[in-house]
Formats: structure tokens, sequence, C-alpha cells
């Protein structure tokens, strides 16, 4: 398998870009790493639920890997730890429950010291997104 990442500073730098990609392609070996902390464009932050729910729709079957990261801005990749931004975390969570990701969830962009706070943090993000579900 094979995952690209759309990102705002890539050739690739939409959900639309990367579905159009994947649909080019046509390979089953060619997936997305999602991180949603790269996909907004300058002034797209106000439609966070529509940005985010656009690349589920679009991208949400072929998610190979999901990042776990924050920002503070758009028009630019994310560089904050998860948790330490505006990133709507609960949205994000269960949009990867309801397209039934089960692949990893990775941490990155943050520092040692940061990493029990963000582990914290996605851990009772994701236990709300659970209790949601019964």
């Amino acid at each position: 398998m094979l995952a690209f990442e759309p990102e705002v500073n890539n050739i690739v730098d939409s959900a639309r870009k990367s579905r159009q990609l994947l649909d080019e392609i046509a390979s089953p070996h060619l997936k997305v790493t999602i991180d949603p902390a790269n996909i907004f464009h300058a002034g797209q932050l106000p439609r966070m639920k529509e940005v985010l729910e656009e690349a589920f729709a679009l991208l949400g079957n072929d998610i190979a890997l999901a990042h776990a990261k924050d920002l503070d801005r758009d028009g630019d990749a994310g560089h904050k730890a998860a948790g330490e931004g505006l990133l709507d975390y609960g949205l994000y969570l269960r949009l990867l429950r309801a397209h039934r990701f089960s692949g990893p969830l990775l941490l990155h962009g943050l520092t040692r010291a940061q990493v029990p706070g963000c582990v914290a943090f996605l851990r009772a993000k994701l236990a709300a997104v659970t209790a949601c579900l019964r």
C-alpha cells in the first residue's frame, strides 16, 4: 500500500484533488493519510464542519492512516499538538468512527513533554464519541 497526505502546501492540497488522484490512479493499493490540521485553506476555518465533512465524504473509504495534531490558523499546515489548537476533535473522531476507520491514529508535531497531555486529551475525546454512540 502507498498512502499520500493532502496538505495545503502540497500539489494535492485538498480533499477534492485527493479524490481526483485516487480516481485517476484507480488502484486499490493507493490510500490516504488524513491530517485534518493540514486541509484548511485560507478563510476556511470558520467552515470547519463543512470542510471536514466534505473530506470524509470524498475520502472516508480510502483512509489508511489518521494523524492527530492541531492548528491555530488556516492557510498553512498545522503545527500544534493535539488539543492545543482549534480543531474540532469531537467531530474528527466521530467522522473517523462513522467511516469505520480502524487504522492507527498517530500523534505528531509535539514534544515529549506534551505526550501525556495529548494522550489524555484523545482518550477523553474518544470516550465521549463512544458514549454518544450508545
